[in-house]
This record gives structure tokens, C-alpha cells and sequence, in this order.
């Protein structure tokens, strides 16, 4: 790597991975945010992710959010201290993936394969931190669709065992109950105002993510056989309030099967809250 004096004179310094670690960060933070300003956001990604895989803890706590949670692909949560403590592996660190921004939060999607990573940002005063790093491992081939069921839907359908705290956090959770209830009423047009164009539903016994078209189609298919979804409960849930967006990190259970971790995100459009996507870790 080549920098140049303060006389012009071109200086050859040989760089190794920790100095260049270090010149990249440095570089991060002399970038100025502005509001609403997200270049910054691309460079942090990558210094994160360079952290983790140079197992260099001090970069990696400049980065890390204060509330930072870890889900890998067994669904064993860290939290920040103890992602600190002894640094996981990163799964596709050298997959590039654009971020999208929603307001003071942004999402990024490094997949490949079966593996899928959600890392999810915020904005604090000093700048972009990482709230969320969630792994997901895909089987190979689906499992069969859910046996068919009678039962009502209660939970999450008209009550849970949750308390959402601010305004944002409670329509968001009204929001998220109206989806659930028309997937168990198989009505599509219920379901399809509440979720956004680009949703994503991504969970570890599919075999691919499915889309908003995806999901609509299987709304309709069950109301054509009269096959009725069976409803994963919710254990327990905590959430994140933004402003523009609302982000709930969920433990649920589905019938018969292992419980898992479910990720969603919904953003503020056209005066209703939208699910952006769902995500979705088995604990094994």
C-alpha cells in the first residue's frame, strides 16, 4: 500500500491485516453522517465483518451496538459480552451484499447457498452499530406442508405473552396478528396490505426464502384444498422501537416441531405497519 507525505513524497509501507484492520476503521469514523446519510454504512459492514475474521475484539467492540445480539446457525444466542469474549466465526464473510436503509436502521443479506446472514444496523449519535448478527442453514428439501387443523387460532392470533411498551412496538404486534390471522383464515386480501413488496420469509425447514407473490400464492392454494395452517405460538419476544421501523426478536414453537428464533421487521407505509421480513433460526 502506497501514502503519500507531507512533502509529496510518495512512503511504501508494507501493511499487514492488523494495520490495515486499523487504517479501515480509522477511515470509518473520519466519515462525517449526516442525517439521513448512509455511505458511511457500506465501510462499516466490511470493518465489522474484518474484525471477526482477523478475531481482533477491540475493532469488533467499536462496531458492536450496546443491545448487540448474536444467533448463529444452531440458534445459540450470544450477547455482546460474550461475542466478545471469544469471537464466533462469521459465516460468508467475503459475500458482498448491498444494505438497505429504513429510516435509522439498515438490513443487510449475505447469502449463499443454504447459508443465509442477516446482519441488521441502527444509527446512534457516534454512527451505524450492529443491533443484530442472525445466521440461518436451509435444509436441502422442504418439509411437507403442516397437518391440517381445526384448532383455533389463539395465540398469536388474539393474545400473547407479550407486552409491547411504546405505540410503535403495540400496532406493529396488531400489524403482525392481522398476518397471522389471515394465514389462518387463508385471506389473502388481509394478508397483502400488511406486507411489504420486498418481504422475505426465510426460515430453517424451507429449502429457498419465500416472497410476498410466494406466500399469497399459498394463502389462496389453502383456501382452494380447505387445508388450514397450524399457527407457531409465541413463547416470549423482545422489541426494538426506531421510529420508522420496529424490529422483534421472537421465541415461538411450532406444533410437534423444535422451537425456533424468528426475526421480523416492519416499517411505517401509507400509514400502516408493514412486515418487511421474517427470519427464522431452529435452536437445535
Amino acid at each position: 500500500m502506497s501514502l503519500t507525505g507531507y512533502h509529496n513524497h510518495e512512503i511504501c509501507i508494507n501493511v499487514g491485516a492488523p494495520t490495515f484492520l486499523a487504517l479501515a476503521l480509522l477511515a470509518f469514523a473520519a466519515v462525517p453522517l449526516r442525517a439521513g446519510d448512509a455511505s458511511s454504512l457500506p465501510q462499516a459492514d466490511k470493518a465489522f465483518v474484518q474484525a471477526l475474521v482477523h478475531k481482533d475484539a477491540s475493532a469488533a467492540a467499536q462496531l458492536l451496538d450496546s443491545d448487540s445480539i448474536w444467533i448463529d446457525a444452531t440458534g445459540h444466542r450470544l450477547s455482546r459480552a460474550e461475542v466478545l469474549e471469544k469471537l464466533p466465526a462469521v459465516a460468508n464473510a467475503d459475500v458482498e451484499a448491498p444494505p438497505r436503509t429504513y429510516g435509522e436502521t439498515a438490513v443487510v443479506r449475505a447469502n449463499r447457498g443454504r447459508m443465509n446472514v442477516l446482519r441488521v444496523w441502527v444509527k446512534r449519535a457516534p454512527g451505524w452499530r450492529m443491533l443484530l448478527y442472525q445466521e440461518l442453514l436451509q435444509v436441502e428439501k422442504s418439509e411437507p406442508p403442516a397437518a391440517r387443523t381445526s384448532a383455533e387460532c389463539v395465540n398469536p392470533c388474539k393474545t400473547i405473552p407479550f407486552e409491547p411498551q411504546t405505540a410503535n412496538e403495540k400496532e406493529a404486534i396488531a400489524s403482525w396478528q392481522g398476518v397471522m390471522r389471515a394465514m389462518a383464515e387463508s385471506d389473502a386480501d388481509a394478508y397483502s396490505p400488511l406486507i411489504a413488496d420486498e418481504f422475505t420469509a426465510t426460515d430453517t425447514f424451507h429449502d429457498r426464502p419465500f416472497t410476498k407473490e410466494d406466500r399469497l400464492a399459498q394463502i389462496n392454494k389453502q383456501k382452494t384444498t380447505g387445508r388450514r395452517a397450524a399457527p407457531q405460538e409465541l413463547l416470549s419476544a423482545e422489541m426494538f422501537d426506531f421510529g420508522e421501523t420496529v424490529m422483534m426478536i421472537a421465541h415461538e414453537q411450532r406444533p410437534g416441531a423444535k422451537s425456533y428464533f424468528n426475526t421480523r421487521m416492519w416499517v411505517k407505509r401509507d400509514a400502516r405497519w408493514q412486515m418487511l421480513f421474517s427470519f427464522n433460526t431452529q435452536i437445535e
